[in-house]
């Protein structure tokens, strides 16, 4: 990141008092659905990431799944298992909760994904999930832009939002506010909290005037009310009636 752009994330954002950023918001929607004797599984845990999206320790057991045996890096987690989200290797009503972080788009099926999820939650349990809103700038521009495109601009970005991870393939086939209700009730789903979020504007930290773009772009979009289906992310929460 340069110079100038940490500076101004940090006037405009992590020196501001009633700041938070959107991994924190994100966990704290987990927290308030966690208890200690839970059994939790993070679908598409992937090698794992540094911050508070890390239950280890708070929860009874933390099980992950993914299809990528990196998976086995994961730290976050007390149990590595292989695995499609569209076919999970689990009995039925195994979890008390299931999250996912960033994996939602890309799902090639889903419905088949969220199917399985109902199945192997426990009644009452909960699924909570981030991912990308398709009508904000960033996610419109990925969707109609190929895989080699994204990768280009991935390993250029690397030295200022590096994740560590090469991009994997997008399909975007549940990414609007009206897509996940309508996918997530036709499974069974009762809808808790859907929140719309705008947080920093990583993608544009790569100079100064890309990331005031971007501050603009996110105080507006957080002040107007009726803007808010174009803030960037979609954080959804739903539970398995009783």
């Amino acid at each position: 990141m340069r110079p100038g752009v940490r500076e101004l994330t940090q006037r405009f954002y992590y020196q501001r008092p009633c700041w938070v950023d959107g991994t924190s918001q994100f966990a704290a929607l987990i927290h308030k659905r966690l208890s200690r004797d839970a059994r939790i599984l993070d679908l598409g845990a992937g090698r794992g990431k540094a911050g508070p999206v890390n239950f280890r320790g708070e929860a009874g057991v933390v099980v992950g799944v993914d299809p990528d045996w990196g998976l086995s890096e994961n730290s976050s987690v007390d149990r590595h298992v292989l695995g499609l989200a569209q076919k999970l290797p689990f009995r039925a009503a195994a979890f008390d909760l299931v999250f996912s972080d960033w994996v939602v788009e890309h799902l090639p099926d889903p419905a088949g994904a969220i199917t399985e999820v109902f199945r192997v939650l426990k009644p009452g349990g909960s699924l909570v999930f981030r991912t990308g809103n398709l009508f904000h700038y960033s996610y419109a521009i990925a969707a109609v832009t190929p895989h080699w495109f994204h990768r280009l601009v991935a390993n250029w970005v690397r030295g200022v939002v590096d994740d560590g991870d090469d991009p994997h393939p997008t399909y975007y086939r549940m990414n609007t506010e009206a897509s996940v209700r309508r996918s997530l009730e036709q499974a069974g789903f009762a809808e808790e909290e859907l929140l719309m979020v705008e947080a920093e504007p990583s993608y544009l930290m790569f100079s100064v005037p890309t990331f005031l773009l971007g501050l603009a772009y996110e105080r507006l979009v957080n002040r107007a009310a009726f803007l808010s289906g174009f803030r960037a992310c979609i954080f959804g929460c739903f539970r398995k009636p009783e």
